[in-house]
């Protein structure tokens, strides 16, 4: 999103873009309690659902803009050789995962139920970014992650690809927020086409699949 608003600032100079990065969950806490906010992402349909359901989210402007896999992700060098997903069962393997109140942690629990593996965490983290943080600085062995932060992260871990029968494929929906100014609006509006134009490309070249 960095890529895509700093490309669409490019082609819109009137339009400044301000971006705020947290858990799907969380945001949707934000935007109920007031968080001021034009335009909302989430890596799963069951947050943006919500907003609608909560009146929060105009519904006619609701788009998949890509999709996602989770793969697993290792200290550098795979120092414990772990080939799959089976392997965090062992009680040697300190593994951190997201909380299953996030899409990353929802669908990692479904990949492990999938798989038939019983995981106890070493940590719960908010985001992604905290699973990933965990296993580069050693903290931890292994995390479940998506597919595009073990490709953002290639300097620090290697990744050990999940078997396609038991992966899971998670949207991104983008809309705009429903009670924001007649400007905002417009705003909003060139940003998704935006995202949903030349945004693709950049999201592709960061690993992420069509919607």
């Amino acid at each position: 999103m960095t890529s895509i608003t700093s490309a669409f600032e490019g082609t819109e100079p009137k339009i400044h873009v301000v971006l705020n990065f947290a858990g799907s969950a969380t945001l949707v806490e934000q935007i109920k309690q007031g968080a001021p906010a034009d335009v909302i992402v989430f890596a799963d349909d069951k947050q943006m659902n919500d907003l609608i359901e909560n009146g929060n989210v105009d519904k006619d402007t609701v788009t998949n803009i890509a999709t996602n896999t989770l793969t697993l992700v290792v200290e550098k060098g795979n120092p414990l050789s772990i080939k799959n997903i089976s392997d965090l069962a062992s009680p040697q393997i300190r593994t951190v995962l997201c909380d299953v109140a996030q899409p990353c942690g929802k669908y990692a629990a479904q990949v492990l139920e999938r798989a038939n593996v019983a995981v106890q965490p070493r940590s719960w983290e908010a985001n992604v970014s905290g699973v990933t943080q965990k296993v580069a600085s050693g903290e931890a062995d292994a995390g479940i992650v998506y597919v595009t932060d073990a490709l953002a992260n290639t300097a620090t871990l290697d990744s050990v690809s999940i078997e396609k029968v038991i992966n899971i494929s998670n949207n991104y929906p983008i809309a705009a927020l429903k009670k924001i100014s007649t400007t905002a609006r417009e705003a909003a509006q060139k940003f998704i086409e935006f995202v949903m134009g030349d945004g693709q490309k950049i999201l592709k070249n960061n690993g992420f699949a069509k919607p």
